[in-house]
């Protein structure tokens, strides 16, 4: 037990890590499970926004499962403790699947299981920023701490052109999304509190725009800004928000990607989100 490493940090494949920070891969180890919608167990009735838990239950092979186990045992072999940093469990269900499966298991290791409270750029920040914190300190109660203080200065908002991806997702009920959809409701949502709370309506692209810089108005130091663009939406379009984040009067670092295949399933394919980072006076 002498050759044990002290920390690692675990994510899954959702996260997507800003260009501008280096030197975070060596802590830093991947879920062996790429989740895809299919994986939900869809429940019934459907709840409606906001919601709460989505992913109640979920479907995973018994291959999928053994390689899970066999992967969490041998963190627990290689490490004193290991802090899993996972995307929101609102619309992922990997927070699930490794409190579930670690409650199976009589496993030596400490293991911390956190919410991020967002997924995507703003995961991603979090693993990167936290890895930063970890060569000063491994004792895990100050990470957990640090981690604890950081998460509430991570903001996202999602634009959904389309109800339907969400009610096929189990997180809105079908009748909703069907009458949504047919009125043309557009909304920009707030994940807030572990609930996807509803912002505002968009009426166009230009007053999607506007809606999102108003948002980003809102701070007054943003210390990075992430953009995710369904596969769907236009190179002209990604390039019009862009432009119009870089002039903001900010010294916020920008980053955008599309997004991840898991997110673009259940967003659906021309949901657009952002990503705020406010800056943290307490560094």
């Amino acid at each position: 037990m002498d050759s044990m490493q002290p920390i690692c940090i675990v994510t899954d494949t959702t996260a997507q890590f800003p260009k501008h920070k280096n030197g975070w891969q060596e802590f830093v180890k991947i879920l062996p499970i790429t989740f895809i919608k299919e994986h939900i167990v869809q429940c019934s009735p459907a709840p409606a926004l906001p919601v709460n838990h989505a992913w109640e239950t979920f479907g995973l092979s018994a291959e999928e499962q053994n390689k899970l186990r066999l992967f969490l045992a041998g963190l627990a072999y290689d490490y004193q403790h290991v802090f899993f940093l996972l995307p929101t469990k609102i619309l992922f269900p990997s927070f699930a699947v490794v409190t579930q499966t670690l409650q199976q298991m009589n496993l030596p290791s400490v293991f911390t299981i956190i919410d991020s409270r967002t997924f995507g750029f703003g995961l991603g920040w979090l693993i990167q920023t936290c890895t930063a914190f970890i060569t000063q300190t491994s004792l895990p109660t100050a990470i957990k701490q640090f981690l604890n203080h950081k998460i509430p200065h991570i903001y996202t908002l999602i634009y959904l052109p389309y109800l339907t991806s969400l009610s096929r997702s189990n997180l809105l009920d079908p009748d909703q999304a069907m009458i949504g959809d047919y009125l043309g409701i557009r909304s920009l949502v707030l994940l807030e509190h572990d609930q996807m709370i509803p912002y505002q309506k968009v009426r166009n692209f230009k007053n999607l725009v506007d809606h999102l810089l108003e948002y980003s108005h809102e701070f007054d130091q943003i210390e990075f800004i992430g953009l995710h663009f369904g596969i769907s939406i236009g190179i002209s379009e990604r390039k019009n928000i862009q432009n119009r984040f870089q002039s903001m009067p900010s010294s916020s670092l920008l980053d955008s990607q599309v997004m991840s295949p898991y997110l673009n399933q259940v967003l659906g394919d021309q949901s657009i989100c952002v990503i705020l980072i406010e800056s943290d006076p307490k560094k």
